[in-house]
């Protein structure tokens, strides 16, 4: 059965293309992936179009995102007419109705109604992730594309069919397939030139992720224990690094880790439901984390004192590791194993001011700092884990058990080399 739809003719460079929606419904059922074409399997690497649909991804992010947000929206989705491309008939609107106003004739010029042929074969050249998405979103597991990898079985019960997501209009980019090595390129352009954004953007932008909300909050809010200081911001919220001379204390990046660690604790993560009672909630534990620590570490005090009076800090963060983001979130992952511990971060955070923080510590080496010259920061997740439990070892190591005590001794040997018997450092009375 042929397709007749609303559309603007267009036109980039050589390339025509035809703007229009389809309802979500159609989308789903007449629109395949590159991967479900019969010559996929025999193509090579190079002659592919798009890559395997990462199909956990797809059903843990995209679909709820879908199915959760009442506001959710899509990019449109750019289609190669893969098949039956030489019957596409584009009539202009006025050639069906006539046009008197000169204004109407401007705007409606190659606006029209395209008509594709029922022997089409539409082919999903960006915009592949989206489409499984709207299949598993409105059919639920019955939607899976063939082509997805086996899914996780919990992931795969989740999806539960949505049938009212199928009347959404979604917006739709037809480009006439006359050239595969045109479409190639296309493909290959749009993908790599369209900029991901920085996870400092998706924090700044996210309002379905509790912990940014939270985070942004933390500086962004009259009653912010991060708020600037006359004018001066103590969050780098555009980049992830901060300058030597900078009179910022830590990144956006580096205080949604901070939020998300310690929030782990409550049993709140960026999968929860968003509400007013858990953004207070949430909100309220980590204005009381970051005002004990700006009140009660004196590195921090020293530096807000800097910062009030509009002195340099450049000499502060030479001297101190705590001036650094990475171990700002070193220290998070202490403090969510000091609460493990059943013990009240705000009786012993006095106790991190007796912790020797100089880059020239050996207890660092290795863990917090490469053993060289430059001293250059150690940001895997796995180091920052290390880290923090060796910072909890020195605050509450009496509590630790001995399993937990050779964990730390196990990260001391790993960090001093081989047939090393590192010391435990002191705990902190």
């Amino acid at each position: 059965m042929s397709t007749t739809l609303l559309a603007k003719r267009g036109k980039m460079g050589n390339t025509t293309y035809y703007q229009t929606t389809m309802k979500a419904n159609t989308v789903i059922t007449t629109i395949g992936l590159a991967s479900e074409m019969d010559q996929w399997k025999d193509m090579t690497i190079d002659e592919r179009m798009q890559r395997d649909i990462n199909g956990a991804r797809v059903a843990a992010e995209l679909v709820p995102y879908i199915i959760k947000d009442p506001d959710w929206f899509f990019g449109s989705l750019i289609i190669v007419v893969y098949k039956g491309w030489e019957e596409i008939y584009f009539q202009d609107i006025q050639e069906v109705t006539a046009i008197n106003m000169a204004a109407y004739k401007d705007a409606l010029k190659d606006a029209g109604f395209l008509t594709l042929s029922d022997n089409k074969r539409l082919i999903a050249l960006d915009g592949q992730h989206r489409l499984a998405a709207l299949a598993m979103a409105i059919k639920g597991k019955n939607g899976i594309p063939g082509s997805v990898e086996r899914l996780p079985e919990h992931l795969k019960e989740s999806l539960v069919p949505h049938p009212e997501i199928g009347d959404a209009d979604i917006s739709v980019i037809l480009i006439e397939n006359k050239n595969i090595n045109v479409i190639r390129k296309i493909f290959n352009k749009v993908n790599r030139y369209a900029k991901q954004t920085s996870r400092s953007d998706n924090i700044i932008t996210s309002e379905d992720d509790i912990i940014a909300i939270v985070a942004r909050k933390l500086f962004n809010s009259q009653d912010g224990p991060l708020i600037a200081i006359d004018g001066k911001e103590l969050v780098n919220w555009k980049s992830n690094t901060i300058a030597q001379r900078s009179k910022q204390l830590t990144t956006v990046s580096a205080l949604y880790t901070i939020t998300q660690t310690i929030l782990s604790f409550y049993d709140i993560d960026e999968k929860s439901a968003v509400s007013d009672e858990i953004i207070d909630k949430s909100f309220d534990i980590m204005k009381q984390y970051w005002t004990l620590c700006l009140e009660k570490i004196d590195v921090f005090k020293t530096y807000k004192k800097c910062v009030c009076e509009d002195r340099p800090v450049d000499k502060i963060r030479k001297e101190s590791l705590l001036m650094k983001p990475v171990t700002h979130m070193a220290l998070a992952n202490a403090m969510l194993i000091v609460l493990k511990h059943d013990v009240d971060y705000t009786s012993i955070i006095d106790k991190i001011n007796e912790i020797d923080w100089s880059f020239e510590n050996p207890l660092w080496f290795n863990i917090l700092v490469t053993n060289t010259k430059n001293k250059k920061m150690i940001t895997k997740t796995n180091s920052l884990k290390q880290a923090g439990k060796l910072i909890a070892y020195m605050l509450i190591g009496d509590k630790f058990d001995d399993e937990e005590v050779d964990e730390v001794k196990e990260i001391l040997n790993e960090a001093a080399g081989e047939n090393q018997n590192a010391e435990l450092p002191k705990i902190i009375g």
